[in-house]
Order: C-alpha cells, then structure tokens, then sequence
C-alpha cells in the first residue's frame, strides 16, 4: 500500500477509512438484524435495532482500534 508523506493526505485517508467501516458495520449489523427479523423470527423491527446498536458498537470499537494505531 501506498503511503502519502504529506500528513493532511494521509490523515484524511486515515478518516475516510474509519468512515467506511463505520458505514460498513452499522449496514451488517443492520442487514443482519432485518433478514432474522423478516425470514426467521417475524418479530418486527426489534432484533433489527439490536443489530444496527451492535453494527454501531463494533464499528466504534474498530475506530478506536485503529485511532490507537496512529503515529504519535
């Protein structure tokens, strides 16, 4: 991989790569949720919701995760 030398790059590189795996895990989480929810349990929005909060958890966590990993 590529890195830029010029830190305002690779910061924003840096943002829009915990922006998409935020996006990411809220979708899956989401997706998930609803497919139980439409084929499996026929429980309304509920397992849903717990799907997106959980989606939303782990994308947080991955964030915070990779924020870690910055050079000080």
């Amino acid at each position: 991989m590529l890195q830029s030398q010029d830190p305002f790059y690779a910061g924003l590189g840096q943002a829009i790569r915990i922006g998409t795996e935020l996006l990411a895990a809220l979708i899956v989480g989401g997706g998930l949720g609803w497919a139980i929810d439409t084929y499996l349990l026929d429980t309304g929005p509920w397992v849903m919701v717990v799907g997106l909060m959980l989606g939303a958890l782990a994308g947080v966590r991955n964030a915070y995760r990779m924020a870690q990993r910055w050079p000080k």
